[in-house]
This record gives structure tokens, C-alpha cells and sequence, in this order.
């Protein structure tokens, strides 16, 4: 399998995790938001138990396929994330899902963010 392939079949397999680093963190993500936190309060700590179910479960795998920080940093590169994670947080792009996929967890712990009462709806 060359690399075309194998990127190609890691996207197909993290269709959301791809989708919030290759959409929300487009290219020019900067334009609509202050900062990747922002992002992320929105995409996982405000989102559904269910989404982040399936982030947790994406990063797994995305943390067993890509075990390189250069491996991540060519996924990033494949999918024209605009997120450096280096940049925007001191940390290399592993280390970051890492810590994305423990938030993701963290989230599923906590149970839903309606139920948190985080979210402004009515409880």
C-alpha cells in the first residue's frame, strides 16, 4: 500500500475526525475563529455524547495507524488542515490528539452536554 492509499483509507476510516480537522480547521480557519479552543469547546465539550463517542473511538484508531509524529503531520497535510498544533499549543501534532481523543473521553464520562447543563438550553 503506498502512502496515497494508506491516507486514503485512514480518512475513509475517521470520516469525523477528519472532517473537524480538514473542515473546522481549514485552511483559513483563523477567519472565523480566535483560536483552536474555541473549535474545540464547540465540536466536543458542546456536542452530543454520541459525536463524541465517535471521536474517542476515530482517535483511537488514528492514534494506532499514525504512531509518528511525522505520520500525523503528513495526515494533516493530506486532509489541508490548517492546525499546527506546535503553533497553537506548544505541542506536536501526536501529543494534541492525544489530548483531543482524552477530551473526547472525558466528555463521554461526563455523559451529554445538555444533561452538564453547558449547553444554555433548558434542562
Amino acid at each position: 500500500m503506498d502512502d496515497e492509499d494508506f491516507y486514503r483509507e485512514v480518512t475513509r476510516r475517521a470520516p469525523r475526525t477528519t472532517s473537524l480537522l480538514g473542515v473546522e480547521f481549514n485552511l483559513d480557519w483563523r477567519l472565523d475563529w480566535p483560536d483552536a479552543e474555541s473549535v474545540l469547546v464547540q465540536d466536543l465539550d458542546d456536542a452530543p455524547l454520541r459525536d463524541n463517542e465517535v471521536l474517542r473511538t476515530e482517535l483511537d484508531y488514528l492514534l494506532n495507524a499514525l504512531r509518528t509524529d511525522s505520520s500525523v503531520d503528513d495526515f494533516f497535510t493530506y486532509i489541508d488542515s490548517g492546525l499546527d498544533p506546535l503553533a497553537e499549543t506548544g505541542q506536536t501534532s501526536r501529543t494534541w490528539l492525544i489530548g483531543l481523543r482524552d477530551r473526547a473521553a472525558r466528555n463521554v464520562r461526563n455523559g451529554d452536554p445538555v444533561e452538564r447543563g453547558q449547553t444554555g438550553e433548558v434542562l
